[in-house]
């Protein structure tokens, strides 16, 4: 398949609320005479290097294989600008996993990983690989998966890179000065206006809204009357959207680690993740506290507090640098340890006492050396030609950046970033260190309209993670209806990796019946650590996700 990297088109006309000061697009015409359709073709025929490549285990390629026979590929060309169907139009990417039974089939059921910019096209696959209960799922339902507009297979985004010129800002250890906090902003500025006039007709385009009415056209072009659907992180987003401008073309619908419903105002939403950051600290000082004769930060729970903020300030004030290790390590290296996700707290922990007894001039300890420098360099190789891309940060960047509502300008971000230091005196170094959209020429051109309805909505919220905070499901619920199902973990988007959560999502799907309860989720450990492999991690919405290494935030 071909990418397109250019579209050329107009922009459907702009009105300027009176007054607000927000861009807003005028109600989308009546939709195109010409009903969509699938342009059905080969799907892709993967070699075994390129499955490896994608994480395959080399004994679960027959499973693959079997699954990829089972699945159809094609496309869907859909309208540019909703607002001149019968103009431009770019394709959405489709694959459809189908049911075993078809003659009993329940329906069809659209997933979403997330991002936004994640890569849905073999998300039907993975979830069949990784959980027994989808695999289940699929005797009574096709599972489609799809590439947004802007990734992968579908009608693709890029973004030009500011000129050589033009270098990064270094980062110096220690807290954020506003003087390296205005490089940064500067820099951001740069990044995103080069990226902008990359394709500035099709980057306009990208918006959640927009990614919602191409499902809608998917639906109509695959027949259905009525699409159940499964999000993840941005991917429930998306669902909130879909759902609020088609409730009648719903069928059931779960989403797993829920994104607010102001959580597209960027300033919201990461001052709600950094207070989720702080507010489990308390959770992983509870369990250090436990094996105090181990770890020795305490042995209560604000005595580990304490111990952790004291180490903070020390490495604040003076970073220290390990002879073999070339970064200096500030404060948010300790915080960064302390949130770790609980399968790694066997690990986070000994790395942080490690830490605490360490002084400027040692080698790197032996607990932290996994985290600071992996298992070494590894000479970079190649990757194969035909694997797919699992993540399009142009896409991610323009659906963020167009759907943001949140002051743009540097003193405002500067401000906002302040006041977090006083509120959050451990986790206020990981947030963001810029307005991420600073300098991205179009205010929000369609903030999103969330609307309650009747459909089948199941909700599931982790109680302890920070990426999407717990807090946002009660929020969601308020504004469009539909049944919680609480987790007892902190991982992003494990329902669908738990087989004890993952048999109620099934249920739901087989039954339609809401569910009020909820599941442990992934527990943490007795004392051993866990293996990174085994910590499920979703494409998410979050700044960092559970990624397991440490790099300046």
């Amino acid at each position: 398949m071909t990418r397109r990297t250019g579209i050329v088109a107009g922009i459907g006309v702009l009105v300027m609320a009176a007054g607000a000061g927000l861009i807003v697009l005028a109600p989308p015409a009546a939709a195109s005479a010409a009903p969509p359709a699938v342009t059905w073709n080969d799907c892709v025929a993967y070699s075994d290097e390129t499955l490896e490549a994608m994480g395959i285990p080399p004994e679960e390629l027959p499973r693959i294989r079997a699954l990829l026979a089972r699945t159809d590929c094609g496309t869907v060309q859909v309208p540019l600008d909703y607002h001149r169907p019968n103009g431009t139009k770019i394709t959405v990417a489709i694959s459809r996993l189908r049911a075993t039974d078809q003659r009993h089939k329940l329906g069809s059921i659209a997933v979403n990983p997330g991002g936004p910019g994640g890569s849905g096209y073999l998300m039907p696959h993975q979830l069949v690989l990784t959980s027994p209960q989808f695999e289940a799922l699929t005797e009574k339902y096709d599972l489609i998966g799809f590439d947004p507009r802007g990734v992968g297979y579908s009608t693709w985004a890029a973004c030009a890179r500011p000129g050589d010129d033009v270098r990064s800002p270094e980062i110096p250890a220690g807290p954020l000065t506003e003087e390296t906090g205005k490089k940064i902003y500067d820099f951001q500025v740069l990044q995103n206006q080069a990226c902008w006039q990359s394709d500035p007709t099709f980057l306009g385009q990208l918006t959640t809204a927009n990614v919602a009415r191409d499902l809608e056209q998917v639906r109509k072009a695959l027949g259905s009357a009525k699409l159940s659907y499964f999000g993840v992180s941005w991917g429930t987003l998306l669902g909130q959207v879909y759902r609020s401008l088609y409730p009648q073309s719903v069928g059931r619908m779960w989403l797993d680690s829920v994104v607010g419903p102001t959580a597209n105002r960027l300033d919201s939403r990461f001052h709600d993740v950094t207070a989720a950051d702080e507010g489990k600290i308390p959770r992983w000082a509870a369990w250090a506290a436990a094996r105090d004769a181990t770890y020795h930060l305490g042995d209560t729970v604000p005595e580990v507090i304490a111990h952790l903020k004291q180490l903070k300030a020390k490495l604040d004030a003076a970073p220290i640098l390990f002879s073999d290790f070339d970064q200096p390590l500030d404060g948010n290296l300790a915080a960064f340890l302390a949130v770790a996700p609980s399968p790694l707290w066997a690990e986070a922990t000994p790395a942080l006492a490690a830490l605490a007894a360490a002084r400027t001039g040692d080698p790197v300890p032996d607990a932290l050396r996994p985290i600071l420098i992996g298992d070494g360099p590894q000479e970079p190789t190649e990757p194969p030609a035909d694997l797919p891309e699992q993540f399009n940060d142009a896409a991610g960047r323009a659906i963020l950046c167009n759907d943001d509502t949140s002051p743009h300008d540097f003193p405002a971000f500067w401000k906002t970033y302040r006041s977090w230091q006083r509120e959050f005196p451990i986790t206020a170094g990981l947030a963001p260190f810029s307005q991420m959209c600073a300098g991205w020429p179009i205010p929000a051109t369609e903030p999103f309209q969330l609307r309650r309805s009747n459909g089948s909505l199941q909700l599931s919220g982790h109680r302890w993670e920070s990426p999407t905070p717990y807090p946002w499901i009660a929020q969601v619920q308020a504004k469009i209806g539909g049944t919680v199902f609480t987790v007892e973990d902190d991982i992003h988007g494990s329902v669908a990796r738990v087989p004890e959560c993952t048999e109620h999502l099934e249920a739901y799907f087989l039954t339609g019946r809401p569910d009020h309860g909820g599941c442990d989720g992934v527990t943490p450990p007795a004392s051993v650590a866990v293996a990174v492999d085994a910590v499920p991690v979703s494409t998410g919405w979050a700044p960092s996700g559970n990624r397991w290494s440490w790099r300046k935030h």
